[in-house]
Parts: structure tokens; sequence; C-alpha cells
């Protein structure tokens, strides 16, 4: 099962059993067999009939706005998701020992995957952050405090991406909208990993809502947060330092309008691209091979078997 990326502006019809991706000047097969989902970063609309036949095929189709952030998700019917692990998934959010015991482990994936993600560009000036996030304990006697460690964490990446991303003098997060094409490629690839950990979460039977380091919100699928900032410096930063350093993405790649910068439809073609193939890349773990996009459908299952009482939850880390 793969996912299919959409970035031009059109509308998805059906012809019989076949459906087509239509715009002004195209009028191109989706090939939906084996799709597990798609996601939409341009202006497309579905025909109820389309998407009659996307939800017998179990597609899920997510939505990402022009700001790049998460916008919606179109969910065949949850046949995966029970009300019996709802209830489970429930009792342990509910439960702040077993609460904080999760939220806590997935810092540690956080926190590992970012010293790792450091580590890969083998530069001298980057050994004092290496060691400041080292050092750093992931312990509270609460939710909140082990969330403030996190972003302790973050904080003090983010404080190297000058040196790791070339022709960058200097960094800061920010996003809605972001203000300059780091970070307009920061915020696309989260929204994308963002919608890829959201079909792993409903194909692996869980509710999306119940999260546990993010508090469960109206806004969001917070349960794809959780699982999402675990990848996030592995699969969209890996991704970005490709393009960036090797200087596949250009300048002519972004435009800026109403105060924000957003990659322009070849910039999101060539971001896509690489990020594809970083999620179908291979690693070596315990002499299995995995995709990183299985191993964040794994992760979610990991997840469900703790929540289960069938296993204990330890986070995705990255050895190499």
């Amino acid at each position: 099962m793969y996912t299919y990326y959409l970035t031009k502006n059109g509308k998805i019809e059906r012809e019989g059993n076949t459906i087509y991706f239509i715009g002004e000047d195209f009028k191109k097969h989706l090939p939906v067999m084996n799709v597990s989902d798609i996601i939409i970063s341009g202006k497309v609309s579905i025909s109820s009939w389309a998407l009659d036949y996307l939800s017998k095929l179990g597609i899920v189709v997510h939505f990402i706005s022009d700001d790049y952030s998460y916008l919606s998700t179109l969910m065949p019917s949850l046949k995966n998701e029970h009300g019996e692990i709802t209830v489970k998934q429930v009792m342990n959010y509910i439960d702040q020992k077993n609460r904080l015991f999760i939220a806590s482990e997935m810092v540690k994936g956080i926190k590992n995957n970012i010293i790792k993600n450091i580590k890969h560009y083998e530069g001298e000036d980057l050994n004092e952050s290496i060691k400041k996030i080292m050092n750093i304990n992931v312990s509270s006697s609460t939710v909140e405090g082990i969330r403030g460690i996190e972003g302790n964490i973050w904080s003090i990446y983010y404080s190297t991406f000058p040196l790791i991303f070339k022709n960058i003098q200097s960094f800061e997060r920010k996003f809605n909208p972001p203000p300059d094409p780091l970070n307009a490629l920061i915020s696309y690839g989260n929204a994308v990993l963002y919608s890829v950990s959201l079909t792993s979460i409903k194909l692996s039977g869980l509710n999306p809502s119940i999260s546990f380091l993010h508090e469960p919100s109206d806004r969001s699928f917070s349960l794809a947060l959780d699982i999402a900032d675990i990848f996030k410096p592995v699969i969209v930063e890996r991704t970005i330092s490709t393009i960036v350093n090797k200087n596949i993405i250009k300048d002519d790649h972004f435009t800026f309008k109403e105060n924000g910068c957003y990659l322009n439809d070849d910039g999101k073609k060539i971001f896509l691209e690489y990020m594809k193939n970083k999620l179908e890349s291979t690693i070596k773990i315990k002499n299995k091979y995995f995709s990183y996009q299985n191993l964040i459908l794994e992760e979610a299952y990991k997840l469900k078997r703790h929540i289960e009482g069938k296993d204990t939850y330890s986070s995705f880390k990255v050895e190499e």
C-alpha cells in the first residue's frame, strides 16, 4: 500500500470503476488499487460518485490548506476501529501514571531521533548541542512537564539548523504563515507526515482523537501529532537537508504571498518526490528491513498492543 499525492488544482471524477484527476489541460488516470491514502495540497473537488468508490476501497483522503496546515480528512467508515479499543484507549488516557509513561516514551524517541539526526551531519560545531540534548532527563511527574522537556529539546535542535542547512544564517521556527523557505519546507513536510500518520492510526484501529503526549483537541486528530513528532527528524528534516544542501530546491521554487512563503507547484513536486523516496526507503532493525512508512504503521500497532495490555510500548528509536 502506498500514498498518492496531488498538488495541482482540479477535480476527481469517476467513470465506471476508473478514477480520473481532471484539470484545465489534463485528464489523468489515478491508479487507486493498492493506495492507502491520497494527500491533496491543491484546490481539488471530488464528485460524490468518485468519493463513493474511494470509500469502498477504504482510501483515506487528506487535504492540506494553502498555509500548509492540516485542513480535513475524508475518512471511510472506520471498519478497523472497535469500541472496545476506544474504551481501553480512554482508560489509558485517564490513568495518569500510564499516560505519563506513554508520553515520556514518545519524547525519549523524539530525543533519540533528534540526536541521531544531528550526528548524521558530523560537524564538530554540533557537539555542544548534542551534549545539551543528551543531558536532558526525560522525567517529570506530569504530562505538562514532559511537554516542556520536549519543547526544550526541539528548541536546541532548531538552534542547530544554521549549521545543518547550507546558506541559512539564522533560524526561528515560525508558521501560520511560514515566513521563509526553510519554515515553508518544514510546515509542508510536517503536514504530509501528519496525514501519513493519521492513515496509519486508522489502519491500526486506534481512535485518532485520543492522544497521550498532546492534549486531545477539537482542532486536530491529536494522536497523529504524537506519532508524527517521533518521525519528523528522520523523515522531514532528512528530506529537507537533501534537497537544500544539494541545491535541488531553489529560490524560484517558492512564492511569497500574504506575508508568507510557500512552495509553488514545481517546488511541491520536488519535495514530494524526495519525501516519498524517504518514506519508502528501508532501514535494518533486528535483521529485518522496514520502510519508514511501515515503521509509522508499526508505531500505531505497538501503541495499540500496549493499550490492550499485550505488550509494553517502546517508541521508535533510529539506530543508524
